[in-house]
């Protein structure tokens, strides 16, 4: 099996024998819909431009004698729509912009603009126009609706605030007045809309990250039904478990493999996003997947990769870091403290982003869904519970709460030496040293900080720290609904080092110093139960600890011995 990681363009995955999971079905539903407009948002690498560029072969007319070949084996080439290859498709594109300056942005929005222009002329008249003298993207779009006036036009925009997110990050004022009623943005989408009245442009489908730019937008552009959040359409981007179910079997027949362990390995790693609250399936990130499974191949020795997530990907999320410095960075450090803590925000989601009211928590809140940072766990009422989808966006967490820490506090302590340390624990069982960093970060931190100082704090610092190492599969209590122990060091391959770990923690105020010891039988009773339990009775190699801080300090850890009897 040829694994299309990577791939955008449809005709060439076809062509090229690539695999597809077959998302033609949405053609139908797209097309059955009775708004002719659509706006379709998800997270970066969810496979948008792959279904962008799928669109584009499907109702090009130019790509009618190659319908059966690039669509026959799939849903659509069994049941095709009445409009198949029966337009003029105009596809623009707006992820490569320069957006350092006010002037780069318009300046490069107007190129990407001309360079769909172009292919289109290129392909359906032979020949192009001159546009040298617009002086704006508005003016380019206008005068080529102009000039073709008797063509059936299907526009797609792809990525369409990928420059929006990037303004938005760093320069919010900036950003506000290119998307304002006299800006550069609306007056593009404003010439669309009038496109639409003239006829000229019949269907048009949008897709992009956030709708961070969809109020100011349709306040000039109010035809265009957003169907990021709507039911029916949760499965239509990413990969439901059925999906992903098919695509392992030839990589466990060829590796010899166990399905049911490697499914389980990437259900915690990349799966969890659900968009609507009764959606039928959660589902994958499909990029993560794809890179998994292409380093699982008998080519690479059939291993898991070493690291659970493709450094492209990384970059992306990595953004993560400048949003938490949008308007009100203080409101958006209690959200992640909130989500790292608790495990959980309640909220209900903006869908239109407007910039004449304040950016509040829930514009954050839901800005970081869009992007793929947090998903819908459940509805309560007319609320959501919003959750971190997976290990993998779990990680990116740790990582920035450690890096905000670190800031913040003047902390000194580098990635290095956790490192280290965490290899010492892993591989020769030596607690100390991990511990000594815990506690050095502790007593850095002011007094004050330790008045709402409780154990979930000191937890978050134990699993931020050993995920530093990417030595291990880390889990909570909170996310086995607190029926195991604190915290778990699981096995993650490739890595197998000499042991797994179970540790119970627990916290007391200086001035409860005197309960320690009964703390350290109400832990070590606690950590005993949940070492009969059978998930934890089929650990090997595994170490438990009972550790309680008091204040800052480490002040008690028993290492509860387990016998070989209750190992299977």
């Amino acid at each position: 099996m040829k694994l299309p990681y990577g791939i955008s363009n449809f005709a060439r995955l076809i062509e090229d024998g690539y695999y597809y999971v077959d998302k033609t079905r949405y053609i139908e539903q797209l097309e059955n819909e009775p708004a002719p407009y659509v706006f379709f948002l998800r997270p970066r690498r969810f496979g948008k431009s792959l279904f962008v560029s799928m669109l584009s072969y499907y109702y090009g007319l130019e790509h009618k004698n190659r319908f059966s070949s690039l669509f026959g084996s799939f849903y659509i080439g069994q049941h095709p729509t009445s409009r198949v290859n029966g337009y003029h498709v105009l596809k623009l594109e707006f992820s490569r912009i320069d957006t350092s300056t006010p002037e780069s942005t318009q300046k490069e929005f107007l190129k990407n603009t001309l360079i769909g222009i172009r292919e289109f002329e290129e392909k359906y008249d032979g020949t192009t126009q001159s546009y040298r003298l617009c002086e704006n993207p508005a003016s380019a779009l206008k005068e080529f609706f102009a000039n073709h006036r008797s063509k059936k036009i299907y526009l797609l925009i792809d990525e369409y605030d990928h420059f929006a997110n990037e303004i938005l990050s760093f320069h919010f004022e900036r950003f506000s007045e290119m998307v304002s009623g006299t800006g550069f943005v609306r007056k593009f989408y404003e010439t669309i809309k009038a496109a639409t009245g003239d006829g000229i442009v019949d269907r048009l489908f949008v897709t992009g990250v956030t709708p961070i730019t969809l109020d100011s937008l349709t306040s000039g552009f109010n035809i265009a039904l957003n169907l990021s959040t709507s039911e029916e359409y949760n499965e239509m981007a990413g990969f439901t478990e059925d999906e992903v179910t098919q695509l392992l079997l030839p990589i466990c027949r060829e590796c010899e493999v166990d399905q049911s362990k490697l499914l389980s390995d990437l259900r915690n790693w990349y799966n969890g996003y659900l968009f609507h609250s009764a959606g039928e399936d959660r589902v994958y990130n499909p990029d993560m997947v794809l890179y998994f499974l292409n380093q699982l191949t008998p080519r690479r020795k059939c291993k898991y990769p070493e690291k659970l997530i493709d450094l492209n990907i990384a970059s992306d999320y990595g953004k993560i870091h400048r949003l938490f410095q949008l308007k009100d960075p203080n409101q958006n450090y209690q959200v992640i403290e909130q989500l790292i803590h608790e495990g959980f925000v309640i909220t209900q989601l903006t869908e239109q982003f407007s910039f004449e009211r304040e950016f509040n928590r829930q514009d954050f809140i839901s800005l970081l869904f869009y992007m793929g940072f947090i998903s819908i766990k459940e509805a309560q009422l007319n609320d959501l519970r919003i959750v971190i989808p997976n290990f993998v966006i779990k990680g990116l967490y740790w990582e920035f709460f450690l890096q905000w820490l670190k800031e913040q506090n003047a902390l000194s302590f580098e990635v290095s030496d956790v490192r280290q340390a965490v290899r010492n624990l892993a591989q020769k069982n030596e607690l100390q040293p991990f511990l000594q960093l815990i506690e050095s970060v502790l007593q850095t931190l002011s007094n004050r900080d330790f008045i709402q100082f409780n154990e979930k704090y000191i937890k978050v610092l134990f699993v931020a720290f050993a995920s530093l190492a990417n030595l291990y599969y880390i889990q909570s209590e909170q996310e086995a609904d607190q029926k195991y122990v604190d915290i778990l060091l699981l096995y993650r391959p490739p890595f197998f080092p000499n042991y797994q770990f179970a540790f119970e923690l627990k916290y007391l105020k200086k001035s409860e110093e005197d309960q320690l010891e009964h703390t350290v039988q109400r832990a070590t009773a606690q950590l005993e139960t949940y070492l009969a339990s059978e998930p934890l009775r089929q650990l090997q190699n595994l170490k438990a600890y009972v550790i309680v801080f008091v204040g800052p300090e480490v002040k008690a850890v028993e290492e509860q011995v387990i016998e070989p009897t209750t190992r299977d």
